[in-house]
């Protein structure tokens, strides 16, 4: 079987130093061939050079294609594989106002606006004859690859250009292209095909595809393999990819900075500090990791091992400078003064709450966001544990080891309920919603889960509310 790189639907993921191909297509044609009874050997080929192979019979089965007239002469096609979107993708201040796709086009040809579209693919009749009309022959700009598309859209040669939906979204992420969007009409929408060659299978075989791929959509194993790949992009989509070091780094900081509270107050000693801020830092990440068989991601990233140990250090540092500026210093005098009186007002307990609740917000979405990166099924169930493993496994543990604390997150704190309460509708969003959505609905639905837990923490800290017992 031939393939072409076009993610998230065909493209190679590296795990454990070895490359191997994968995406929406080639796991539904693995599952299809699978249920059949069929193996595959997968090749990488140029699209036209696979289309070629395919017609003189040196190649079996290319994924995935429109069917067409002009195709039918030298290919058998499958049963629809999933169904494709192609989409103009656009800056989000040049968005014309559009209901239909005459509206569309007529908005292009009004504007100005001029669009950078493949010239080898099959863009519906209607696009087609927009872009042969020599009146418009300037607003469409052929390009071979989406690379050229993308590399004609940075130098503004071109206003946007034009794509599968879920592939276009995937391009922007990975080069951080956040400020365009798919326009919400569609120019053409069809079902993607597996073409077999007419010269080299026979027509028995691809009945035997089709009846595998009967029982992939019978055993609703389609749409898992959807979410798997989609949501992962409309996810850093949504959060404008550099959120998701953002939410991680915030997690970090805020569970470090508890530590300092509870270092500082408890009398506990420097190595004492360092094993109470990475335990519910670091600690129900690796925990995670372990359960769903991932590397711990510390060991790909010790950056985040170094904000721990740097927030520690500042926290340290502070304290210190501000125990010798006091009553030494008119230069900082004001400035000690209302950092004392703080102290005074707000007690380490409420302190420690605050910046525990924001490092249980941003664990949670993280969490969340890697259930569906590994297609943990069903995601309501694994999105809520995972996020409270997450957000919660290494507190847990950070207090069971002190002996100043009765591990209130096990009895009455509602601390670890708060996180399920507020993930699980989140979980259910994503499962029955997100492959839908636009990436702007599902940041606000990110957003809104990260407030709803903060808020809810702080309300049960600073009105002293227990969960209800067992």
């Amino acid at each position: 079987m031939a393939w072409s790189l076009q993610a998230p639907y065909q493209f190679l993921r590296s795990g454990s130093e070895v490359e191997q191909v994968t995406g929406i297509d080639v796991a539904m044609f693995r599952a299809a061939a699978a249920h059949a009874g069929l193996s595959v050997i997968f090749s990488q080929l140029p699209w036209e050079e696979a289309l070629e192979r395919v017609e003189e019979g040196s190649i079996d089965v290319v994924l995935g294609a429109f069917p067409t007239a002009a195709r039918a002469e030298y290919a058998y096609f499958s049963d629809a594989i999933r169904f494709a979107t192609e989409s103009i993708f656009l800056l989000r201040d040049r968005m014309p106002h559009a209901r239909s796709l005459e509206e569309l086009l007529d908005a292009l040809a009004r504007d100005g606006l001029r669009i950078a579209a493949i010239e080898d693919f099959e863009l519906g009749d209607r696009f087609n004859r927009f872009r042969n009309d020599p009146e418009h022959a300037h607003l469409v700009v052929p390009t071979a690859d989406l690379a050229q598309s993308l590399h004609l859209l940075e130098r503004g040669e071109v206003d946007g250009f034009v794509m599968d939906r879920l592939a276009g979204y995937n391009a922007l992420s990975e080069r951080h292209m956040w400020s365009l969007q798919s326009h919400p009409v569609p120019i053409h929408e069809e079902d993607i095909v597996a073409l077999f060659s007419r010269a080299s299978v026979d027509s028995a075989l691809v009945e035997y595809f089709n009846w595998g791929l009967q029982q992939v959509y019978q055993d609703d194993q389609q749409r898992v393999i959807e979410r798997r790949f989609v949501l992962p992009v409309m996810l850093d989509m949504a959060l404008y990819g550099a959120w998701f070091e953002i939410i991680l780094i915030v997690g970090m900081v805020a569970f470090s900075i508890s530590a300092v509270v509870i270092a500082r107050t408890g009398d506990y000693g420097l190595f004492g500090a360092v094993v109470l801020a990475s335990l519910p830092a670091l600690g129900g990440g690796v925990v995670r990791d372990v359960l769903i068989l991932r590397e711990p991601y510390i060991f790909a990233f010790p950056v985040y091992v170094y904000i721990v140990l740097g927030t520690l250090v500042g926290g340290f540092l502070f304290n210190r400078v501000l125990a010798r500026l006091r009553g030494r210093s008119l230069l900082f005098f004001d400035f000690v003064n209302l950092v004392l009186l703080m102290r005074q007002r707000i007690q380490p307990k409420l302190l420690m709450g605050i910046f525990d609740a924001a490092g249980i917000a941003a664990f949670t979405v993280v969490a969340v966001t890697i259930a569906v990166e590994f297609g943990r099924e069903p995601l309501w169930l694994w999105g809520p544990v995972l996020a409270a493993l997450t957000a919660t496994g290494g507190a847990i543990i950070r207090d069971m080891i002190r002996k100043d604390s009765g591990n209130e997150i096990l009895h009455h704190a509602f601390y670890a309920e708060t996180v399920i309460i507020w993930s699980l509708p989140l979980s259910l969003y994503l499962q029955y919603f997100g492959l839908s959505a636009d990436p702007q609905v599902i940041f606000w639905a990110l957003m809104t889960t990260m407030c709803g837990i903060f808020a809810t923490r702080i309300a049960f800290v600073v009105y002293g509310w227990s969960g209800p017992r067992y």
